[in-house]
């Protein structure tokens, strides 16, 4: 089994926190990513006091600067996996403090950032767990009664800097943003196991459906009574609904699959929770993996080689 610390994103609350208590659990040195440093500390102190080994990882993922200093404080560290689990859903149309659009900058080029920088510091065997969505899939029909869209694809440069796309080239619904911001993860999984297996590189690298996770972040902008309301109904509902399911059984599936040696060798998957399967068809498009790793990485001045 490979040795190292596991780096995981938005790792203060919801999944992100589960799967770094998982991990613990299981005795293995954790990464605590998170924007606000009180926060990071915070639960760096609670894994050292239960005997654990952490590090703090503060970046705040609208800030590319944020981003490049928190990158710099890990120059040493030495990585099993990382978790890109941070992410956001907003119906707010705004930007990052580099000017490109709020969810697919957050969910999507930070993040591309993050794996590209941290590449020497996976360690042979490594895992990498990239959060996508069942709702980037057009035929969940979960995620089309919980109101999500489908997801639209505009082509990187306009999802990223709709302030200067074509108005018939930009996107007007957050939720339309968000699972196109998920389509996006996918793609940005497959592109980096390409460049991985091109560099001979011992890595597996894999896109997960968390599912619809009642007891995190779901409907932080419904008014503020109606939430208790969703989250009961939505309890009651887990047990019954297929691709329902709570952040800590999502969270022992993180920890499976950065710490299982039946991961190990697999290549590129997309899960949901344990079961793969195949994502969308627009995520199994080659041309659109390619556009978003060369496009995403000009976006946050990184150079990258073109995939094979």
């Amino acid at each position: 089994m490979a040795e190292g610390f596991v780096l995981v994103t938005g790792a203060t609350g919801g999944l992100g926190r589960k799967t770094v208590d998982e991990l613990v659990r299981r005795g293995v040195p954790v990464v605590v990513g998170g924007r606000r440093r009180q926060a990071v500390e915070a639960v760096v102190a609670d894994v050292r006091a239960r005997g654990g080994s952490a590090l703090p990882f503060v970046a705040d993922l609208a800030e590319l600067a944020s981003v490049r200093h928190g990158l710099r404080t890990l120059d040493d560290v030495r990585l099993r996996a990382v978790v890109a689990n941070a992410g956001l859903s907003t119906q707010r149309d705004a930007r990052t403090e580099d000017g490109f659009e709020l969810t697919f900058g957050v969910n999507v080029l930070a993040h591309q950032l993050v794996l590209w920088s941290l590449r020497d510091h996976l360690v042979d065997g490594a895992r990498v767990v990239v959060l996508s969505s069942g709702v980037h899939e057009p035929d969940n029909r979960l995620a089309r009664r919980s109101g999500v869209p489908a997801p639209t694809w505009l082509g990187t440069r306009h999802l990223a800097l709709p302030d200067v796309a074509p108005e018939s080239r930009r996107i007007a619904v957050g939720a339309v943003r968000y699972s196109t911001s998920k389509l996006g993860n996918a793609l940005q999984a497959r592109a980096f196991q390409e460049h991985l297996r091109a560099a001979g590189r011992d890595v597996d690298v894999f896109a997960l459906d968390p599912g619809l996770m009642v007891d995190t972040g779901l409907g932080r902008e419904l008014p503020r009574w109606l939430v208790p309301v969703v989250r009961a109904v939505g309890y009651a509902a887990t047990p019954f609904v297929a691709n329902m399911r709570l952040s800590s059984t999502t969270a022992r599936a993180v920890a499976s699959l950065v710490l299982d040696e039946r991961w190990h060798g697999r290549g590129f998957l997309y899960l949901d929770g344990l079961r793969p399967k195949a994502p969308s068809a627009d995520a199994q498009r080659d041309d659109l993996r390619d556009e978003l790793w060369q496009q995403g990485a000009d976006l946050v001045g990184i150079a990258v080689p073109p995939l094979p």
